[in-house]
């Protein structure tokens, strides 16, 4: 079955060898962000129902404006194989959403629409500064229900805010740590390039979750254990207090299929938060893998109804 995953991917794909059409999507992408950025700015109120309407309309006009100028500059950049293989594949994906961007027949709307609407993630994920797990815990004091994020006394069990903003710190934390271990980074770097292909496999194929949990055992238990014991010695040297500290916080998750392998997490060492994290479907790094592998899919074979269809 064809997602919009595998037509992003496929997007991402055509543009990727298509410098043209490249250039023309992401100057329209930058000022449809432009605008939406604008936009909220005007309408910083999400308690005016009038208001968010208002903006619901506006927004939808800047999408509309984006995906025509779009149609006008890059019709014909694309090459017949490409469009073919590109019309073939979202003309399979229902839905109106998907379908307003196959209506315009040029490769890249999809990804153009949603770019353009998710500005304000694509703003998070872009900002660099970092967040500590007090300015986050305080961020969502106000909707904690274990109490942790207002009192920090430890509860037996977080609450599903704080388990995500625990796991993020840990995982960030991770990061800074294997920062000052080049070895370990890139033997760890190749555990997980091999693991995203197969957990995006997995994803792909079966759509449960739980189908992923033994091959993130299996990368625990063999490539991260390996790495942590290869360079047991430059990795003594690293403080890891405050990495254990969230390791254990981490424990206490209410995301059962973060924590599915926490008894393992001391033994495995440096690599556990970035696999819990991968635990995740909605990681981006697992998002991402998945458009790669499903954009490269060659068109779909036509259906036995398309094949008699086409002989009238």
């Amino acid at each position: 079955m064809i997602t919009s995953i595998e037509i992003l991917g496929t997007e991402e794909l055509l543009l990727q060898r298509n410098p043209r059409a490249a250039a023309v999507h992401q100057a329209i992408v930058a000022r449809g962000r432009e605008a939406v950025i604008a936009l909220n700015e005007r309408f910083d109120d999400p308690s005016d129902d009038t208001a968010m309407k208002r903006l619901d309309t506006e927004l939808e006009a800047i999408v509309e404006r984006s995906v025509s100028e779009y149609v006008r500059q890059a019709s014909g950049l694309f090459s017949t194989e490409d469009v073919d293989l590109w019309t073939a594949k979202i003309t399979r994906v229902p839905g109106t959403y998907v379908g307003r961007a196959a209506a315009v027949g040029v490769p890249g709307a999809l990804l153009l629409m949603e770019s353009v609407e998710s500005v304000e993630s694509a703003e998070s994920d872009e900002n660099t500064t970092f967040v500590s797990l007090d300015d986050t815990l305080s961020n969502i004091a106000g909707y904690c229900q274990c109490g942790y994020a207002t009192s920090r006394i430890v509860p037996r069990q977080l609450c599903r805010l704080c388990s995500g903003g625990v796991l993020i710190a840990w995982r960030t934390e991770e990061d800074q740590v294997i920062a000052t271990a080049p070895k370990v980074r890139s033997e760890l770097h190749a555990v997980f390039e091999e693991l995203l292909d197969e957990l995006a496999t997995i994803h792909l194929a079966t759509g449960d979750a739980s189908a992923e949990t033994p091959a993130r055992r299996r990368a625990g238990n063999a490539g991260i254990t390996r790495v942590n014991e290869t360079y047991a010695e430059e990795i003594a040297m690293l403080d890891l207090t405050r990495w254990r500290e969230l390791s254990d916080l981490n424990q206490l998750s209410q995301i059962t299929a973060v924590t599915a392998h926490a008894k393992h997490w001391s033994q495995w060492g440096l690599g556990s938060a970035r696999l819990a994290m991968l635990a995740m479907q909605s990681d981006p790094e697992i998002q991402a893998r998945m458009r790669r592998i499903a954009g490269s899919r060659p068109a779909p074979k036509p259906s036995l109804f398309e094949r008699l269809f086409s002989r009238r």
